[in-house]
């Protein structure tokens, strides 16, 4: 395991925990509670009840605007990095970190940045 890694896993606490969630909870507002389930902002105490739901997200995707669209690649690629990627294949931006991040506003940069920071891993 990389030197980093490591470090990463020893910086694992709680707090890391409830401030992903916290962001995560953020961005599923910001994009609607029917792309994520089965609980809810208000009552979910873990990632775990706000998943990405699949079948929904496929269905619609390209419904939405193209800001939503690059914000809910990103979320989805936190949960799954295919599928992320997969969305990104669908959508006119570069396909990276900094293509899906780039036209994004502040609410939801900032959104990111969290999630990133507080990132463990989904499992």
């Amino acid at each position: 395991m990389h030197r980093d890694n490591v470090l990463n896993v020893l910086q694992q606490s709680e707090e890391k925990r409830a401030r992903f969630l916290r962001a995560w909870k953020h961005g599923v507002d910001f994009l609607g509670c029917r792309f994520f389930g089965p609980g809810t902002p208000e009552n979910a105490r873990s990632k775990d009840e706000l998943r990405p739901l699949k079948d929904v997200i496929d269905a619609s995707f390209e419904e939405e605007s193209e800001g939503e669209e690059q914000f809910l690649a990103a979320m989805v690629s936190f949960f799954d990095p295919a599928w992320g990627e997969e969305l990104a294949s669908r959508i006119e931006c570069h396909k990276s970190l900094c293509g899906l991040t780039f036209d994004l506003d502040h609410e939801c940069t900032e959104i990111v940045c969290e999630l990133l920071i507080n990132y463990e891993g989904w499992q």
